[in-house]
Order: C-alpha cells, then sequence, then structure tokens
C-alpha cells in the first residue's frame, strides 16, 4: 500500500473518530462503569481499548510488537490499571481518545513510504507497518459496536453510524 493509500485511510478513519468522540460524549460519568453481563468491559473500558489500539502504532514503527505491548491496550492488564481508572469523566475520556488518535496520526503521517511497507514480526504474524493500522481501525469499528450497543441498553440512541459531520 502506497503512503498517500494509507493517508486517504486516514482520513476516513478520522471522520469514524469523530462519531466516536459523539458517542462518547453521550455517556453520563455514572454510566462509565455500566456492565450488562459479568466479564464483560465497561463503556470506559471499551473506549480506552480502542483508543490504546491506535497507540501500537509507535511501537510498530519502532520495529518492535511483541504480547507484552500488545497486552497494554487491554484494560484487563495490571499494568494499565491506574490508566484506566484515571479516565474517570466523560470529559477524561474524550481528552484520552483525542490524545491517543492525533498521536497515532501524526506518527503515520510522519512514516515515509518505506517505513509504512517495513515488516514487523508481532505475536500474530510478521505483516507491514501499514496492515497495523488497518488492525486499529478494525478494532475501533468492533468495539464502537459495542458502544452502541451499551448506549442502546442505556436508553440511548447512538449517533447515525454515517453522520460524518
Amino acid at each position: 500500500m502506497t503512503k498517500s493509500e494509507v493517508l486517504a485511510k486516514l482520513e476516513y478513519f478520522n471522520m469514524v473518530h469523530g462519531l466516536t468522540l459523539r458517542a462518547i460524549a453521550a455517556l453520563s460519568d455514572q454510566e462509565l462503569d455500566y456492565r450488562p453481563k459479568p466479564n464483560m468491559r465497561t463503556p470506559r473500558e471499551i473506549i480506552f481499548h480502542i483508543y490504546a489500539q491506535e497507540l501500537l502504532i509507535e511501537a510498530v514503527r519502532s520495529g518492535r510488537f511483541n504480547a507484552e505491548i500488545a497486552s497494554r491496550s487491554n484494560p484487563e492488564d495490571p499494568a494499565v490499571a491506574p490508566e484506566v481508572k484515571a479516565l474517570s469523566s466523560v470529559n477524561k475520556l474524550r481528552e484520552y481518545a483525542e490524545k491517543c488518535h492525533r498521536r497515532a496520526e501524526s506518527g503515520i503521517k510522519g512514516m515515509s513510504e518505506e517505513e509504512l511497507t517495513r515488516p514487523v514480526e508481532s505475536p500474530f504474524g510478521t505483516y507491514p507497518v501499514w496492515r497495523f493500522l488497518e488492525f486499529a481501525y478494525d478494532e475501533h469499528w468492533h468495539h464502537r459496536g459495542q458502544l452502541y450497543t451499551y448506549l442502546r441498553l442505556l436508553g440511548k440512541e447512538p449517533p447515525m453510524l454515517y453522520d460524518y459531520q
């Protein structure tokens, strides 16, 4: 994939991110710990996971991606518990989401075509750097779907899926 193709995907990802921010804003601070069933993630944990996934692009860019680094995006990992707990309000979650997305976007835009196509070994296989951006994008959509389901369970109408205004 060329850098211009990656940047076109990133532009669309930015629109998706904007909608996710609106979904986050639909929650109240009291709803961040809503758990529809034991052992399911809360909205706080889902949002942490979505955006921590984007930060993995930094590890991939450096050429280091292992199971320990991958686990840093899982809210169940005791090593990130203080970070997840600190996301104690909708405003803090939105700030976290925006910070992570900006960092990932900046990292991707700062890569050369050669860097984007360099293979990186991971616990999931060896892929070019740009493929990890696609993995983060897929994770974002998947877990945003969970967030939308939670909003509905909480009696809220999530933002229209393609309302990119």
